[in-house]
C-alpha cells in the first residue's frame, strides 16, 4: 500500500498506504488508542489506516465550519500527535482534536479554544499571518504550548490560555515541550528559544534561508533535534543551530532526512527527506529505503 499526495506526504515521517492525488501539503501523525496513522492536509482532506480498516474520511470541513469569526477560511498547517491525541492545528489560533474516524471537534465549540484579539472582528489587520498556529506540543492534556504567527506563543493549562511574552515578532514555526522540562520555540530562521510559561530566553542564533527553516523539533534520547528541508539540525556549543553532521559523525544527509517523527515508546526517530528514510535508535542509523537503490 502506498500513499502519494505529493514530497510532503512521504517527508512527514510515515509509512506508505495507498494511492492518491487528492492530498496536497500533507503532514501525518500516529495516534495512540486507537492505534492508528492520521494524514491530513491544508484542504482539511483526511486518510487514515490502523490495523482494522484503512479509508479516505469526509474531510474535515464538511464536518464542522472551518470558518473564523471574520469569515476566513482556517488552514491546517499540521496534523500532530499530543497527550496522546490527534490534533489537526489551524490558522488564526484554531486546534480540532481527533475523536475517531470522521469525528472531529473544534476547541472553540467546547468553550475551550484559545482567544482572539479583541479587535479581531472589526480590524484590517491581516490576522492569517499575525496569529498562530503551526505547532501544537505538551507535557499533558494540561499544559499545552500551541506557537505560530509573529511571536505567538500561548499556554493551555486545560481551561485557560495564557501568552507567553517571547521576545519576537518572527513567524513562529515549531514548539516542542522537552524531556528537561523547557518548551523550545523555533522561528522562520532557525533561532531557537527555550523557557516556560513566564519566562524564555533565545538560546541558539540561526540565519537559515526561506524555506529551509525547522520543521519539526523533537526531544529524543536527552537533547533536542530538529528537521529541515536540509536535513537535521542540533544546537552547538556555540549557541547556534547547525547541521547534525558538523557535530558527529556518520549522519546520513539530506536526500533521506530532515523531516521527523518519534516513536510513541520513545525509543526512536524515524526521519524522511526527499528520496528516503531512514530510522536511528541514539546510536546507529539504519537507513530505510532510498530512491537511488532503485535506479
Amino acid at each position: 500500500m502506498t500513499i502519494i499526495a505529493d514530497r510532503s506526504i512521504s517527508a512527514s515521517g510515515g509509512v506508505p498506504f495507498a494511492q492518491t492525488e487528492r492530498f496536497k501539503f500533507a503532514t501525518i501523525a500516529c495516534g495512540v488508542g486507537p492505534a492508528e496513522y492520521v494524514v491530513v492536509d491544508t484542504a482539511s482532506n483526511v486518510f487514515s489506516t490502523s490495523g482494522r480498516s484503512r479509508q479516505f474520511e469526509t474531510p474535515i470541513e464538511d464536518l464542522i465550519s472551518l470558518k473564523t469569526d471574520v469569515g476566513d477560511s482556517v488552514v491546517i498547517n499540521r496534523v500532530a500527535r499530543v497527550a496522546e491525541k490527534v490534533y489537526s492545528i489551524g490558522s488564526d489560533r484554531r486546534l480540532y482534536r481527533r475523536e475517531g474516524i470522521d469525528n472531529w471537534v473544534d476547541l472553540h465549540t467546547e468553550g475551550r479554544g484559545a482567544p482572539t484579539p479583541a479587535d479581531y472582528t472589526t480590524s484590517p489587520t491581516d490576522w492569517g499571518r499575525v496569529l498562530g498556529f503551526k505547532d501544537l506540543s505538551a507535557f499533558s492534556d494540561t499544559d499545552f504550548y500551541a506557537a505560530g504567527g509573529e511571536g505567538d506563543l500561548w499556554r493551555f493549562d486545560g481551561k485557560t490560555w495564557y501568552q507567553c511574552p517571547l521576545s519576537t515578532k518572527a513567524q513562529l514555526e515549531t514548539v516542542c515541550c522537552a524531556g528537561d522540562g523547557k518548551v523550545y520555540v523555533t522561528d522562520l530562521h532557525g533561532n531557537v528559544w527555550a523557557g516556560r510559561e513566564e519566562t524564555w530566553t533565545q538560546i541558539a542564533t540561526s540565519e537559515l534561508s526561506w524555506g529551509s527553516q525547522p520543521v519539526d523539533a523533537f526531544w529524543f534520547k536527552g537533547r533536542m533535534l530538529f528537521g529541515a528541508q536540509e536535513g537535521l539540525y542540533v544546537i552547538n556549543g556555540d549557541k547556534e543551530l547547525v547541521p547534525l553532521g558538523e557535530v558527529e559523525d556518520g549522519v546520513p544527509n539530506s536526500m533521506v532526512t530532515g523531516r521527523i517523527d518519534i516513536s510513541p515508546d520513545g525509543n526512536h526517530l524515524l526521519t524522511a527527506g526527499p528520496y528516503g528514510a531512514c530510522l536511528y535508535d541514539g546510536e546507529h542509523w539504519t537507513r530505510l529505503f532510498s530512491a537511488f537503490d532503485f535506479r
